[in-house]
């Protein structure tokens, strides 16, 4: 049996330092590999397989920030930018293909009622639900006014 596998799935720059933080001190504790991964999702009227650099550029943007807060932590990360049409799908697909024992994703409380919000906790629910592994949920304290 090799090491065990911690995957963080990143989503914006605001979240990447905090999630990667977490990631890291909880793969050095378990002495495991550690992997970042980023879903692009693609419109239904995009081709996932479409020439089109801006289509990935906040994901690159996002996993190079992700390496960055490993390497402060003396971690190595290796990196997985994907396309897909639907976010949590695309999660639990790739933790079941890397055989992952521990995943670590954010979501924001809904402070409000949007559209997004409701999005991004369906996404939640969906890896928390169908994930082939432990799910690490971090939720972000409120901001103080």
């Amino acid at each position: 049996m090799g090491k065990p596998k911690v995957m963080v799935a990143v989503r914006e720059g605001v979240s990447v330092e905090s999630l990667v933080t977490l990631a890291c001190q909880l793969s050095q504790g378990m002495d495991a590999e550690l992997t970042a991964l980023h879903v692009v999702e693609v419109p239904l009227a995009t081709p996932l397989d479409a020439e089109e650099e801006a289509l990935d550029h906040v994901g690159k943007e996002v996993l190079a920030q992700a390496k960055r807060v490993a390497k402060k932590f003396s971690r190595h990360l290796s990196t997985e930018l994907l396309r897909a049409r639907e976010a949590g799908e695309a999660i639990v697909g790739v933790a079941k293909e890397k055989a992952v024992d521990l995943l670590v994703m954010g979501h924001h409380k809904p402070h409000s009622h949007t559209l997004a919000d409701t999005l991004l906790g369906g996404i939640v629910r969906y890896v928390a639900h169908h994930a082939p592994c432990r799910v690490i949920v971090q939720i972000p304290a409120p901001e103080s006014k």
